[in-house]
């Protein structure tokens, strides 16, 4: 697990660089997680200061913040107007974004009245930029009528809700309170600062890695798509605010909980679950009086061939013989298969001659625009962190630099904007 966080937390790059977060704890036996969400969005590139209610004290020393943020942690013992202030004032005016985690059911309705009769809640109430807050509560006080009116107060204020776990409690009852993860938290800020209003509205299909054709029960056909590019493009259309599914046959580092995960291996799972989210998205935009767009991103590498004759056994070196003739046959096309009902955005990938065999897939397969790989002695796109693609449409070419895949990701959401 810890490997795929690592893996998560280098894919994430520098997203929040020169950002200024403030962190409100409140006193919870959660408050360990505050101390990993501080040391991922250092990672990230973000300076965090801290802000602790007395509650917060008595679980952890404000050292322990202090040592970890580098950076004085305000309480009401702390608070000084002096030549250097650190106050609630200060720290308002200093972030560019404010979360609570945790946030105690008791936090909660006191922000939904305007009550701050404490440090946290003061420079809470001083702050009027990015506001998001984690609860962490029992789940009777947190489905407690008082506070779940609360939180659609605090919502239609536009303060982001981040929603807890259900799962066991430190009461020892298993139910909806327990904080979200480190990481859960911390894409949720990113997505704060990213979120744009042309996304909000638009649903997103994205499908990565590589299909697995079956040759027996223990042999499969295949090639060397790690799913990068595709979960890069899911993630970095999360953080723009859209609605998004992946399918993909591999998932390279942890998605948001928000971003719905289809898990597909065959040719024909692919085109099951691309045909669903269609049928699915196109009933969504029925029932809905907003002007919703769709996006299909087709990065994942299919099977150009397939096995012609599948064993259900393992095949026997005794049944093959010396030399194995394994018959292929031209697999099935997603591309030209499907309806084309949202904008289709395919990904191609050549050696040579890749930008007339991309113009001429465009025409022949519908599709809005095409992203074309290209393969060298030097480079090779799949499984690679870094990646570099020209954006072709009917009317131009764009080279879109070569750079990691998150970056690349945000500049081909970029372009498929004026589709």
């Amino acid at each position: 697990m810890e490997q795929t966080l690592d893996r998560t937390i280098q894919a994430l790059g520098k997203l929040l660089e020169d950002k200024k977060i403030a962190l409100g704890v409140c006193g919870s036996v959660a408050i360990y997680k505050s101390l990993e969400l501080i040391r991922i969005l250092q990672k990230l590139g973000a300076t965090v200061r801290v802000v602790m209610s007395k509650g917060a004290c008595d679980f952890v020393q404000p050292l322990l913040f202090e040592t970890l943020s580098h950076h004085n942690v305000l309480t009401q013992n702390t608070q000084s107007w002096g030549e250097t202030p650190c106050n609630h004032i200060e720290l308002a005016t200093w972030a560019d974004l404010f979360i609570i985690a945790p946030c105690t059911a008791n936090t909660i309705n006191k922000i939904a009245y305007g009550i701050a009769d404490n440090i946290l809640l003061e420079s809470f109430l001083a702050f009027d930029k990015l506001k998001l807050i984690a609860p962490a509560a029992n789940t009777k006080m947190l489905e407690n009528p008082a506070t779940t009116e609360s939180l659609k107060i605090l919502q239609t204020r536009e303060i982001v809700l981040i929603t807890p776990q259900c799962k066991e409690l430190a009461c020892q009852t298993i139910g909806n309170g327990a904080l979200a993860e480190p990481l859960e938290m911390s894409f949720a800020i990113v997505r704060a600062f990213y979120k744009n209003p042309f996304w909000k509205q638009c649903c997103v299909c994205i499908s990565g890695g590589s299909s697995r054709e079956n040759i027996d029960a223990v042999r499969f056909l295949s090639n060397y798509s790690s799913g990068k590019m595709g979960a890069s493009i899911a993630l970095a259309a999360y953080f723009l605010g859209a609605k998004v599914e992946f399918i993909s046959s591999q998932f390279p580092f942890i998605l948001p909980l928000k971003v719905k995960v289809k898990k597909v291996e065959s040719t024909q799972d692919y085109l099951q679950a691309i045909q669903k989210w269609q049928n699915t998205e196109s009933k969504m935009q029925n029932l809905d009086s907003k002007d919703t767009k769709s996006f299909l991103f087709m990065s994942a590498a299919i099977s150009d061939y397939i096995p012609k004759n599948r064993a259900t056994q393992k095949l026997k070196k005794q049944e093959i013989g010396e030399k194995w003739n394994l018959l292929l046959i031209e697999n099935q096309d997603i591309l030209a298969t499907i309806v084309k009902r949202q904008k289709t955005i395919g990904f191609k990938l050549e050696s040579q001659n890749g930008t007339s065999h991309a113009k001429k897939a465009l025409k022949q397969k519908g599709l809005d625009a095409i992203c074309l790989n290209t393969i060298t002695p030097n480079h090779n796109p799949l499984n690679a962190e870094d990646n570099q693609l020209l954006w072709i449409t009917d009317a131009s070419i764009k080279d879109l630099g070569l750079c990691d895949k998150l970056s690349l990701a945000f500049k081909i959401l970029e372009q498929a904007r004026y589709l």
